[in-house]
């Protein structure tokens, strides 16, 4: 993916949040800040180098915080601004936020399958050919990843009081597609020569479901869990041959959520 793609991603998802945050004067605004704790799925790390194609199975990452900011919109007619929504209007909101964490790979020993045959456990002894540092240098793979979520939401309110009309109590369930910024550094070919760092930009897709309170009028505490899909490649130069080296993996993250949001 080039420099001009991730610009018009980035772009397009300014373009989303205008549009639809464009018109604060017809729906009730709500700003946030959440934390968790982020449980990456293991992965199989590809490395494609020049006439040769390795597999690392089962890499196995980190868990680590997770942290973000999120400004949302509940299409209800009370609020500051409020707008007549048609009633049923009020099932449905969206929510825009951003969300980083860590993506460290393990020092670990896998299973290797090069160049179409396998030459891990299954020949040889275990551990046969050493940890992860095969394409990491040193202990582990250092990385990180950022995303850029747009959230269509629906809820249902329980617990209707004069403060809250819609309900104190409101399961939820969003769904949307994300930007996924990431970066890995410390990368290495097979037999360990450095690669460097780099960095890629991916459409994610990104899922949640939780329960929103309403502890006060204004203000909203929620616990959610959510998902997150992304696929990114890095894209490195090889110090030996000067061609192209690829190293791609699938990112399944698995988070649990606690937001805090105050309802203008």
């Amino acid at each position: 993916m080039g420099r001009r793609t991730y610009k018009l991603l980035t772009w397009l998802g300014l373009a989303l949040t205008l549009v639809l945050l464009a018109g604060p004067v017809q729906a009730r605004l709500w700003v946030g800040a959440q934390v968790g704790a982020n449980f990456p799925a293991s992965t199989d790390v590809g490395l494609n180098e020049p006439g040769i194609f390795t597999t690392f199975q089962g890499v196995k990452v980190e868990p680590a915080v997770i942290a973000g900011l999120t400004i949302g919109y509940d299409f209800v007619r009370e609020g500051f601004l409020g707008y007549n929504w048609p009633d049923w209007m009020k099932y449905f909101s969206f929510a825009t936020d951003f969300t980083f964490n860590r993506f460290d790979m393990r020092e670990q020993f896998v299973n290797t399958v090069f160049q179409g045959f396998n030459v891990g456990p299954s020949i040889f002894p275990p551990n046969a050919f050493g940890p992860l540092s095969n394409i990491g240098t040193g202990a582990r793979v250092e990385g990180t990843m950022a995303v850029w979520s747009f959230l269509f939401i629906g809820k249902y309110g329980f617990f209707p009081d004069a403060e809250v009309p819609f309900g104190r109590f409101q399961p939820y369930i969003g769904v949307g597609p994300g930007i996924m910024f990431s970066s890995i550094d410390g990368a290495t070919e097979f037999f360990g020569f450095p690669l460097g760092s780099q960095s890629s930009v991916d459409i994610a897709l990104v899922t949640e479901a939780g329960v929103r309170y309403m502890a006060l009028k204004n203000v909203s505490l929620d616990v959610g869990f959510r998902y997150r899909y992304g696929s990114p490649t890095y894209s490195f130069t090889s110090p030996i041959t000067g061609q192209t080296v690829d190293l791609t993996f699938d990112a399944h993250q698995f988070s649990a959520m606690f937001r805090a949001s105050y309802h203008f």
